[in-house]
């Protein structure tokens, strides 16, 4: 998901309430800036916080293009290992995160 600036949402119910559904349901959402430059920080922001609440993953500094290389990866390599996957996007793998 492409946030604003440091990771931040809209806060409308129905819409964290529709990602918490589907986070329920199992389904991965990780949390990426559409800035060019700068980072998710989750909680920095009260916009951000209903998203870290239900569970959405941080994406610090990674590009969108890593990002989608990365959840390939590691649902490829761990399809059953949901919280695995989870943790490791948090985790440089190949220097695609700096923070």
């Amino acid at each position: 998901m492409e946030t604003y600036g440091s990771g931040n949402a809209p806060t409308d119910t129905w819409f964290i309430d529709a990602l918490d559904e589907a986070i329920r349901r199992g389904v991965i959402i990780l949390n990426v800036t559409q800035c060019k430059a700068g980072a998710v920080k989750m909680r920095q922001y009260a916009a951000s916080c209903d998203l870290d609440r239900i569970g959405v993953v941080g994406g610090g500094d990674i590009t969108i293009e890593a990002a989608i290389t990365k959840l390939m990866y590691l649902l490829g390599t761990y399809p059953d290992q949901k919280a695995h996957v989870r943790l490791r996007l948090e985790q440089s793998l190949r220097g695609e995160l700096t923070e």
